[in-house]
């Protein structure tokens, strides 16, 4: 009995000491699983805009074609410009969740001393 109560409190130590690391490693995945993805949406993203660009570049037959792959230019430098300002965005959101749940981490696995 004595020899159970003492594996039980020994697990019940161990448990509070690796939980936080558990949960950190978690943490740690799921972000990168989402870093992942909006990687490869961005990658996408930019691969068609650049296959838009060689498209309209290829397609210059006159000099009127000419002037429409500028105007061209000018939306597609548009068009990336707003998709750095949102990547960005969806880094600094990114950020402040993983921050938070570390805070939390932290915090839950802290014990005031008796």
């Amino acid at each position: 009995m004595q020899n159970q109560a003492a594996l039980e409190a020994v697990n019940a130590q161990l448990q509070s000491v690796l939980n936080p690391f558990a949960n950190f490693s978690q943490l740690v995945a799921k972000n990168v699983e989402t870093l992942s993805k909006m990687q490869i949406e961005t990658l996408t993203a930019y691969s068609e805009l650049t296959n838009e660009n060689l498209q309209s570049l290829v397609a210059i037959k006159q000099p009127q074609d000419l002037m429409n792959h500028g105007s061209k230019q000018l939306e597609i430098i548009t068009k990336v410009s707003q998709r750095l300002l949102e990547d960005g965005q969806k880094l600094s959101q990114i950020g402040n969740e993983f921050k938070a749940a570390v805070d939390e981490i932290s915090a839950s696995s802290i014990t005031p001393n008796k």
